[in-house]
Formats: C-alpha cells, sequence, structure tokens
C-alpha cells in the first residue's frame, strides 16, 4: 500500500505477505493495515481509495463507530 499526503506526496509505503488468498481479501488487508499505520502516527482524517469495486461496497456497508463521509 501506499500513503500519501493532502496533495498526494509519498509519505510511506507498506506491504504485508499473505500467502495465498482472494484479491478482494489482500486489498482489504492492505486498507487495514495503511489506517493502522495512520492511527498510529496521528492521523483522525483519511481518504480511502481503491479500484476494487467489491471492497469499496463493504466498506461503505461497514458500521463505523465515527462519521463516514463519501
Amino acid at each position: 500500500g501506499v500513503i500519501r499526503g493532502g496533495k498526494g506526496k509519498w509519505i510511506l509505503g507498506y506491504n504485508q505477505s499473505l500467502g495465498n488468498c482472494l484479491v478482494a481479501v489482500a486489498k482489504l488487508w492492505g486498507i487495514l493495515d495503511g489506517l493502522l499505520l495512520l492511527s498510529k502516527q496521528g492521523y483522525a482524517k483519511f481518504i480511502i481509495q481503491s479500484d476494487n469495486l467489491e471492497n469499496v461496497i463493504f466498506i461503505c456497508e461497514s458500521k463505523f463507530d465515527g462519521q463516514k463521509s463519501l
């Protein structure tokens, strides 16, 4: 995954070995890892971008403790 700043500048790249799994699952793990890294860095607001419609729908339909916006 890649974390970029508000103007698109590269901040951090990351990866993880998952073994054999579905692409959608691997992308969800990547999103989760990115969110955990952002949280540890103290970021409270972020935008998630994905080219996987299945994951976008899953995330949008998930229940969050905070606000969500599209």
